[in-house]
């Protein structure tokens, strides 16, 4: 499977993923930043992918209301330009002292490409764009044999908790700045821009 980055008309080639030992040919795959236009397809995907109960989620309710990141949001299109992978980053503050960091999440894949290596293209990229923009930390709750190759660990996390339900041994941390994460304690808090929602105003 071939892979690139097209930013702002910029295209980065990254190293091939897996490929499909039985396709003839190889399926070409772009990682972009997300825009307004792509908001109902990515749904639509992240549906597919995770059913509706994604919405019931801590970090949903983390994510409710706000926008992401600025320029860290980012999808993965096939050879005719059909979304087949999101990955975001949102803003949030760690526990007491308001230590500013990011929630990765959610990171979705077409359930029919499964393996392609399309998840880990994202994670990749969307790590490496928030530490070229000096941010500290990446937290998450996600499975630790995945998200570890990617140097996420509990680690660090033992001290901070999500503000809802959630499985301690499944919320990882990963430190874009050495020692970023030392001593960090209390509950994840929403920081991020909030949503702009249209108001339409009608003469009396």
């Amino acid at each position: 499977m071939d892979w690139t980055v097209q930013d702002e008309g910029a295209a980065v080639r990254l190293p091939t993923a897996l490929a499909s030992a039985t396709s003839a040919a190889r399926e070409s795959i772009a990682i972009f930043t997300e825009t307004p236009a792509d908001i109902a397809a990515r749904e639509s995907l992240l549906d597919r992918a995770m059913g509706a109960g994604r919405r019931r989620k801590t970090s949903e309710k983390l994510r409710h209301g706000r926008q992401p990141a600025p320029g860290l949001a980012f999808v993965a299109r096939d050879g005719e330009g059909r979304i087949v992978g999101s990955v975001r980053l949102w803003n949030v503050t760690l526990g007491r002292g308001g230590r500013p960091a990011l929630l990765l999440g959610p990171l979705a894949a077409e359930p029919g490409l499964k393996g392609k290596g399309i998840g880990s293209a994202l994670m990749r990229h969307a790590i490496a764009q928030a530490q070229s923009q000096g941010h500290g930390a990446v937290v998450l709750v996600g499975d630790v044999p995945y998200y570890a190759r990617f140097g996420f660990s509990a680690e660090k996390m033992s001290a901070v908790a999500m503000p809802g339900p959630f499985e301690r041994d499944r919320f990882l941390g990963l430190e874009l700045i050495d020692g970023y994460l030392d001593g960090v304690s209390g509950v994840v808090v929403p920081s991020g821009r909030r949503e702009r929602r249209l108001v339409r105003y009608f003469a009396a």
